[in-house]
């Protein structure tokens, strides 16, 4: 083997190094570090603490012949070991190798050199992020001088941080300007026009998943835990994490980091939009199942509080169209929250102490942003403050008979939710003794948080609604009163249900039954049958596609919802399966106009004098205002179906084979059905209002 010529040397030596660069990358080490970054650290600092070797040479001892250790072998030793061992071409990346068996390589692990503002930069850039190190991130951050957080400003970790919170939070906003194309298809995937082939969706089609629940779900939780930690850092860099009433006693000079730059960023970043989209969330069971974020959204809000140049922003509404988040949507969030302890205390059971610890802190956060908002605009003059709503709920009261006229109809909803207000969400009591049985804690909590949701969530208006009553002693029997909505054959009738909920729940469906069924003798609709079936996908009495059955995360409400949206619709002729075919056909037509008629008797006849004749005894004053309030438009209504009818007979005299078309015209008598209609009218004419002769005061 001969040695390289002597002009080649200088190439040897810089493929060695080359060679041993390129290994050290292999390895996972790396000797660079940014710039930027050395020239802002403070001398002897928490950002500047590095762990290093105590010398650059290698560890490696190596023999000597005479039998002595040799010295620790530096770079350039090892250099010019490997250069008295060249190969046939010059390289000695093959001595290289072998000495890399004994000797520790000259360059640094990143762990050893990076400085924790290395570390911190490597950590938020981690794809996805990593619960231990974004905990590391906040205590380093918490642990940070106000002069230590200035150099994180200035070498971009609150740029980051902000940025990060932007991308992992999605808002209303934010998704229609990033799905605007998904928008539209979903657009045309629900259009009218669609719908019109497709009927109503039941009885027909593939029942295969179109979509994975758990997975969406799953996804959704890794979200918002990103975004909880993302929150966690920030809080601890505005004033600490987390919050306590130590950390609000701190001097000013504490806060040299939030100077106007810094404050700039953070009140123009996405965090004031996602208080203010999140916050509008009025339901106690969905805040519940996310209670780590909406812990950690207070606790940001409360520590922007303690910074008066950040106060405006959480005062003024962000957009046009936006509400005030510190006097408007933060003690509406905390009045929400406290009904769940006061309103339902009696169906917890056992007391939720993690609830109760969680109402608490947003009390707690809740009149410290208040307080902050109050000190900033009473420096203010009147004409600059900032409206807002009023903070109190409207409480239900009655109106005078001499208030509920004829000239009360162009705000019919206004008086309607006014009077109705205060029973949409009753108790009872059983009036006969039932056993006593022994639920698990879970589900009388789970079924409180329902509960405590549906006063913000349940319909109320004129013209459709839901009523609920409770049980004082078992809050799993529940009776449901459902007003059918205008524009559909059930218009301004009004439905009764039985609602139970089994030991299995919420793993397990409601089991739901249908009492307005004029003793077993009419069907009102293909999904709810005389013996008070109902037939509905979400309580696994349908075949459905897997998202549409019910899951854990499903609740009381939607099923509700559900039978309101889906069954009392315009033309539930369709819902019966495979009757899907005749939608938008004469034929079909023709059908579905002579099945609402019938429909529309068993509404007046049924859902609305029987109700008012004999009402439910836990919804008698529901429906005496109910049928008080509307009964002008249940007159033109009546009088509506008896034109039609008297039009569909004649009609059906000039062609007898019409007469065979739909087969419940063998059971229904016309003129006896238009007897019966006539007598609603009379009721209806001559009824007096509930209101008078001191039944204001009967609650």
């Amino acid at each position: 083997m001969t040695d390289c010529p002597p002009g080649k040397a200088s190439g040897g030596s810089q493929l060695l190094r080359a060679i041993h660069t390129g290994f050290g990358r292999l390895l996972g080490y790396t000797r660079t570090r940014s710039p930027r970054m050395r020239e802002h650290l403070p001398s002897e600092s928490i950002l500047s603490i590095t762990k290093r070797r105590p010398s650059m040479s290698c560890h490696a001892s190596s023999s000597s012949s005479d039998g002595q250790a040799s010295p620790p072998l530096s770079v350039d030793s090892c250099h010019a070991k490997t250069k008295s061992k060249r190969c046939w071409f010059g390289c000695v990346w093959l001595t290289r190798v072998s000495l890399m068996g004994t000797a520790v390589s000259t360059s640094p692990e990143p762990e050893e050199t990076l400085t924790v503002l290395d570390r911190m930069a490597a950590m938020l850039n981690e794809k996805p992020l990593k619960m231990a190190h974004m905990l590391k991130v906040a205590k380093w951050i918490n642990d940070a001088s106000s002069e230590e957080k200035v150099v994180m400003f200035d070498i971009g970790i609150v740029h980051t941080l902000c940025e990060l919170i932007a991308d992992t939070a999605l808002t209303d906003g934010q998704n229609s300007r990033n799905g605007s194309s998904e928008g539209k298809r979903r657009v045309r995937r629900n259009s009218s026009s669609s719908l019109t082939h497709r009927g109503v969706g039941f009885g027909h089609g593939s029942t295969r998943s179109r979509w994975d629940i758990e997975r969406t779900v799953e996804e959704r939780l890794a979200r918002e835990e990103h975004l909880t930690w993302l929150l966690n850092a920030m809080n601890a860099y505005i004033l600490s994490w987390p919050l306590s009433e130590s950390n609000l006693s701190r001097p000013p000079s504490e806060y040299v980091h939030m100077n106007q730059s810094t404050v700039r960023l953070i009140g123009e970043s996405a965090i004031i939009a996602l208080l203010e989209y999140n916050l509008r969330n009025d339901s106690v069971f969905d805040v519940s199942e996310h209670m780590e974020l909406y812990q950690s959204l207070m606790e940001t809000a409360a520590c922007m509080s303690t910074i008066p140049a950040l106060v405006p922003y959480l005062v003024k509404p962000y957009l046009t169209n936006a509400k005030s988040i510190a006097k408007e949507l933060v003690p509406r969030f905390n009045e929400t929250m406290s009904s769940y302890s006061q309103k339902w205390r009696g169906q917890l059971g056992s007391p939720d102490f993690r609830m109760m610890d969680f109402i608490n802190k947003i009390e707690i956060f809740s009149k410290m942003i208040v307080s902050a908002a109050q000190n900033y605009e009473s420096d203010l003059p009147a004409e600059m403050r900032t409206r807002c709503s009023s903070l109190t709920r409207p409480t239900a009261s009655l109106p005078k008979a001499s208030e509920t006229t004829e000239s009360d109809a162009t705000d019919l909803s206004t008086v309607y939710r006014k009077s109705l207000l205060g029973l949409q969400m009753q108790t009872f009591r059983q009036a006969f003794k039932i056993s006593i049985m022994i639920y698990p804690s879970i589900l009388t909590k789970r079924i409180a948080k329902e509960l405590a949701s549906m006063t913000n969530a349940l319909p109320l208006n004129a013209s459709n609604s839901i009523f609920v009553c409770v049980d004082e002693g078992r809050c799993d029997i529940i009776k449901v009163l459902i007003s059918g909505p205008d524009d559909t054959p059930y218009a301004n009738g009004l439905f009764e249900f039985d609602i139970f909920f089994p030991t299995g729940y919420p793993f397990a469906p409601p089991k739901c039954s249908f009492l307005t069924t004029g003793a077993g003798n009419v069907r009102f609709n293909p999904n709810l049958y005389n013996d008070g079936k109902i037939c509905l996908s979400i309580l696994g009495t349908w075949e459905g596609r897997p998202e549409e059955k019910w899951n854990p995360y499903c609740s009381l409400i939607q099923v509700l919802v559900s039978i309101q949206g889906l069954i009392f619709v315009k033309d539930p002729y369709f819902n019966e399966p495979g009757f899907e075919k005749y939608q938008g056909t004469e034929k079909g037509d023709d059908y579905s106009r002579k099945y609402n008629l019938q429909i529309e008797h068993a509404t007046l006849n049924y859902a609305i004098r029987e109700q008012f004749k004999n009402p439910p005894a836990h919804f008698k004053q529901v429906v005496e205002r109910h049928f008080w309030l509307k009964r002008h438009a249940i007159i033109e209504q009546a009088k509506k179906w008896m034109v039609e009818m008297r039009k569909d007979v004649a009609e059906t005299e000039k062609n007898p084979r019409r007469k065979e078309s739909i087969s419940f015209e063998n059971v229904y008598n016309p003129f006896n059905q238009e007897r019966v209609v006539q007598q609603l009218i009379n009721e209806f004419s001559s009824m007096t209002c509930p209101m008078e002769n001191g039944q204001e005061n009967s609650e």
